[in-house]
């Protein structure tokens, strides 16, 4: 073997460890003398930048440098790096095809280009292998670049480099696998659900409801399927295609599984994507025609007193998805407060085939044009199954794009910002969840506590359900679930309404949801460590708002917040609980805000009404000074609302200190709720 002298190599094949260094990574390609021609970056020369996404993977990657044609004898790529530094060690590390490396050139900062490495006998053949070439002491000059070259007539067929490393250290080069679960000890135990959910057919894609009262499933050849039978090529026996199925959760306890029948299913392919919070609002897989045929696209279904509602097309802009091979193969998964859909789908934007994609709502119904999670996420290889996590920044999905245990493997990641371009770096959910197969549709409920997923090990048949308890590194961000009913004040009969959770401090957002007594209560999930006012929403009426402050939350829970419907009426008397001031001063907290924008509203809506402002205070302090700070803060509320459009003779103020509390000034809770603003309709 021809080398330079006193140099060493090591070959190191496959294996796991937790050995760190600093390696710099290739960071711009320089030159290639060839790569495979394709639509998107998979194979190409950029593919060896970063660190490895695979490192030595025991078949074809598309997140590796390959060359254009097999057995085409010398290939090579150039590679800088983003820093200029004395070197000790080369590391390259190839895919498929492997033990072709010839050559590696180092240049220095002027360009021009040193052979370090030459190797001219036969490497064991093997699917993976890293060349951990080590120079007996750092070199003289700083490296600006590194020239791999490649004898491609070694191996027959095709051959690949994932990545391409310097280093000032001579420790061997072990490759990591990142993992979420290796910060617990806590080993991880898969459940198979049992035959209340589980048969000898195919269990896919389930689908827990955020409470986690409700399991959503795809059940394939099942004989009380409606789906036709089909084949898959000819000559292999027919199954009867996939319907939708659910299963109840009641005591603990998972009931018998039931067909979710007509409409959501038919003669074709059926599968549900996603659920919303209260479980009445479905995302399905295609369109549903009139006629009962299927197009490819996705839909809505709404679950309503006589139950679910013949699927409405979902419209996204801008779509523009690339067909593959096989056709158009797509995911979804929508937020809990449907707001926002997290997609699988091939574009010409991708990086490889697949990638995630995120679409906002829009006011008029539709989703907007699909944004590219980014590189944090998405690799040349194929990103798919989808989940997004009830707290809006967790996402699960399945990958080979980064280090696993084979085929495709289930990956967690967080988003850093609002851009839905900046996440932490994916990490592998492990091997007790990821197994040498493919691994995928990873779905947790709100508490965070359990996940569901498929798996053909220890199955009663084909795929089956399970389930397993998650640890906190695994976990989402917690939240809580706010349930409960709108009433009216007087009667306390249920009303359909709409229901607003406004967030009062920071940053302004609300989540919105409809009530209907027919179809049981409101449901909504809020992230923590936020103040929020909760109300409701019908014409003719004004909310009675609900503090919910989360500010101090650390747990997830559920709360249960009845809210009053007050009718609009001459004498009605509103508490307004969501209108704060500093201790002792007159000004109105920014919190306020939102409740003050409500008033102007309905003011608005309804020019001739007339109001009673009156300020209350507990009974701690002077009583003159507290009449007068009273007086003040329902003045200073009036002088807002006038700002704001609203005639001053529509508004009269007065303010009665402590003289009227309507609890004892016991306890801080008591007297907190004597420290408050109301308003009285005078006209209507």
């Amino acid at each position: 073997m021809k080398r330079a002298i006193g140099l060493v190599v090591v070959l190191f094949f496959w294996g796991f460890s937790l050995q760190a260094q600093r390696i710099y990574w290739a960071s711009k390609v320089l030159q290639v003398s060839s790569e495979t021609a394709s639509n998107d970056p998979a194979y190409r020369a950029i593919q060896v930048l970063g660190k490895p996404n695979t490192g030595p993977y025991a078949g074809s990657s598309k997140a590796a440098w390959q060359p254009a044609q097999p057995d085409s004898g010398e290939e090579f790529v150039k590679v800088a790096f983003d820093t200029l530094t004395r070197i000790r060690q080369v590391i390259v590390v190839e895919n498929f095809g492997a033990g072709c490396v010839h050559q590696v050139w180092a240049s220095d900062e002027k360009g021009a280009e040193k052979l370090i490495f030459s190797n001219s006998e036969a490497v064991p053949a093997t699917e993976g292998k890293i060349w951990s070439i080590k120079l007996p002491a750092l070199t003289p000059y700083r490296v600006s670049a590194i020239r791999v070259v490649l004898n491609t007539a070694r191996r027959p067929g095709m051959n690949q480099i994932d990545a391409i490393g310097i280093s000032l250290g001579a420790e061997t080069y072990q490759p990591v696998i990142k993992l979420a679960a290796s910060r617990s000890p806590q080993k991880l135990v898969k459940e198979n659900l049992g035959p209340a959910i589980n048969s000898a057919a195919k269990e896919l894609n389930p689908i827990i409801a955020p409470d986690g009262k409700t399991l959503f499933f795809t059940r394939w050849n099942h004989p009380d399927n409606m789906g036709e039978p089909m084949s898959d090529f000819p000559g292999a026996p027919a199954m009867k295609r996939q319907d939708i199925w659910f299963s109840q959760n009641l005591n603990g306890v998972w009931q018998p599984a039931q067909n979710i029948g007509a409409p959501l299913n038919n003669k074709d392919h059926n599968a549900i994507c996603s659920i919303s919070a209260d479980s009445r609002t479905a995302l399905l897989l295609n369109q549903y025609m009139p006629n009962g045929e299927m197009q490819f696209g996705i839909s809505s279904s709404y679950k309503g007193k006589a139950g679910w509602s013949f699927p409405k097309p979902v419209i996204i802009e801008k779509l523009d998805l690339v067909r593959d091979e096989n056709g158009y193969f797509t995911e979804y998964s929508l937020s809990p407060d449907k707001r926002t859909m997290l997609m699988a789908i091939h574009r010409s934007d991708s990086r490889g085939s697949r990638d995630l994609y995120i679409s906002f709502l829009q006011k008029n119904g539709q989703w907007s044009p699909p944004r590219n999670l980014g590189p944090d996420i998405n690799t040349a290889e194929e990103e798919g199954s989808p989940f997004l996590a009830a707290d809006g920044k967790t996402i699960y999905f399945s990958t080979r794009g980064w280090a696993g245990y084979g085929d495709q493997d289930i990956f967690v990641s967080r988003r850093l910002d609002d851009s839905w371009q900046r996440w932490s770096e994916p990490e592998n959910l492990g091997p007790d969840i990821n197994t040498p197969g493919w691994d995928g549709y990873f779905t947790v409920p709100a508490s965070g506590d359990y996940a569901y997923l498929c798996s053909d090990q220890n199955s009663l048949g084909g795929e089956d359900i399970f389930r397993i308890r998650i640890n906190e590194a695994i976990k989402p961000e917690p939240v809580v679930i706010v349930s409960g009913t709108v009433l009216h004040a007087y009667t306390l009969k249920p009303m359909t309404a709409d229901v607003i959770a406004q967030v009062l401090e920071g940053k302004k957002d609300s989540i919105q949801t409809e009530f209907n007594p027919e179809t049981g209560e409101y449901k909504l999930i809020l992230p923590l460590k936020k103040l929020y006012g909760l109300n409701s929403s019908k014409q003719g009426f004004y909310a009675q708002s609900e503090e919910l402050d989360l500010r101090n939350e650390k747990r997830y829970r559920e709360i249960r917040k009845n809210l009053l419907l007050v009718p609009m009426e001459k004498g009605t008397r509103i508490v307004m609980n969501t209108v704060y001031f500093e201790q002792s001063q007159p000004e109105v907290d920014s919190a306020s805000f939102a409740e003050l924008r409500r008033l102007v509203q309905v003011m608005t809506e309804n020019p001739n009404m007339q109001i009673m402002m009156e300020g209350h205070t507990d009974n701690q302090g002077d009583f003159n000074a507290n009449l007068v700070l009273s007086q003040q803060r329902v003045e200073h509320i009036k002088s807002f609302l006038v700002f704001k459009g609203i005639a001053e003779d529509r508004i009269i103020c007065k303010g009665y200190g402590s003289s009227r509390p309507i609890t004892n000034n016991y306890s801080e809770e008591n007297r907190r709720k004597n420290r408050r603003v109301e308003f009285t309709i005078l006209r209507k």
